[in-house]
């Protein structure tokens, strides 16, 4: 018996110093940073298991009586007769003392089993954790190097994938097709009438609402054909569209029908204020995005900016006529071809604007792709039309910003 109960002692002892070296290749395998902390800790802890179990079953050889299986049986049973028979001369006394003595070695032998099997599932629970938390730190470690990338070039869109093609492969025998190159020629005459100081007439701005107006109906119509990145600039510029026109016709009928052109104007200004909304919420969203998925592409921030500020003219310049009803009379009493001026300022916006989506459109068709589409958007719809603005307030008498610092009558 007491052969077999060694051989058992043994093989714990086995068992828990292989159970130790399994925790302690995975942890290493498997683990980093204060992974690799808790996996010395449960190796140690399991390597630690082993050297107590072999000093336990050391003194349980020393020990006299049989041991069994069980914790509680790591000394002789008291009183048994297997333990008269090998002291068959032992006294009373001797008996009672052998009984107290295997009483004292009972308890830290029991102590010393309970804590060396907490031990080692501990090691194995130390193990387990480590082995979890492994991947999760070196991913952390890793986002905490990377930070946040600027995509300066653009390539993270995927622009590169698009198969590029030419403007003969492009359908202009179309609705879509006649209304843009309707707009190319009208604007083309706009330009040269710009150029030689002309104010413009009834009959233009009916030149301009007949191929405006359905541009506006059709692109609305449309949109929905695209994927909802694109779709969101498509039905703001429908908006700013309106907004145009209505404008335009506010100052060609200021003067024969003014509440005609004030009621016009503040329909206008209300889808106006919409589109923008929606347009400047999803994109500025949109920048934020693509900020944190390491893709950030700050070359777009300018002509967001630009055009925010271009637009908030408009809503400025709404505000203080609301403000005061006189201010608009006043500041086209002072700068005599204000009205011109503006009307000039919508129906470049009517173009660039279309302008503007055609070049994503393109982009979509895989016509002029990529970071130079994105430039000729940028600089061509936003800081160019702009410079043309000022430009013409230099030989008009009109303001391009200096009425936005007047006041009306309600202030005098």
């Amino acid at each position: 018996m007491a052969r077999i109960d060694v051989q058992m002692c043994r093989y714990h002892a086995s068992v828990s110093r292989s159970i130790g070296g399994r925790a302690a290749a995975a942890i290493r395998q498997r683990s980093s940073g204060l992974s690799m902390a808790l996996a010395a800790s449960a190796g140690l802890a399991a390597v630690g298991c082993g050297c107590q179990l072999r000093n336990v079953v050391s003194a349980g050889l020393a020990s006299p009586g049989p041991a069994s299986g069980s914790a509680a049986a790591f000394v002789p049973a008291p009183g048994s007769a297997a333990a008269n028979l090998r002291n068959p001369r032992m006294s009373q006394q001797q008996v009672r003392d052998s009984k107290h003595q295997a009483d004292e070695q009972s308890v830290p032998s029991n102590l010393q089993s309970s804590v060396l099997l907490v031990s080692a599932a501990a090691g194995l629970n130390a193990a387990s954790a480590a082995r979890q938390l492994g991947p999760q730190v070196r991913r952390s470690g890793a986002s905490l190097r990377a930070g946040p990338q600027v995509d300066w070039a653009g390539t993270a869109t995927g622009w590169d994938d698009i198969r590029q093609k030419s403007l003969l492969d492009i359908e202009w025998f179309n609705e879509h097709g006649l209304l843009t190159v309707s707009s190319f020629i009208l604007f083309g005459a706009q330009i040269i009438r710009i150029l030689a100081h002309q104010a413009p007439n009834e009959i233009e701005v009916f030149l301009t609402t007949a191929v405006y107006l359905p541009w506006i109906f059709l692109c609305w119509r449309d949109t929905d054909q695209l994927e909802t990145h694109y779709q969101v600039t498509f039905y703001a510029s429908c908006g700013w569209g309106v907004m145009s026109l209505a404008s335009l016709y506010s100052v060609l009928y200021q003067d024969k029908f003014p509440e005609f052109a004030f009621g016009v104007l503040a329909a206008g200004n209300v889808i106006f204020a919409l589109s923008c909304l929606y347009f400047y919420g999803y994109h500025w969203s949109r920048m934020w995005r693509h900020f944190t998925q390491n893709r950030f592409r700050p070359l777009w921030i300018p002509g967001l900016v630009g055009l925010m500020c271009l637009h908030g003219l408009t809503i400025w310049d709404f505000w203080k006529r609301l403000d005061d009803g006189g201010w608009w009379k006043t500041v086209c009493s002072v700068y005599t071809d204000e009205w011109w001026w503006v009307a000039d300022v919508r129906i470049i916006e009517l173009f660039v604007t279309a302008a503007a989506l055609l070049l994503i459109i393109l982009h979509i068709k895989g016509v002029f792709t990529g970071m130079k589409n994105a430039a000729v958007v940028v600089i061509g719809t936003i800081f160019a039309p702009l410079g043309l603005m000022v430009l013409e307030s230099t030989w008009l008498r009109a303001s391009a910003w200096q009425h936005y610092l007047m006041v009306g009558p309600k202030y005098w």
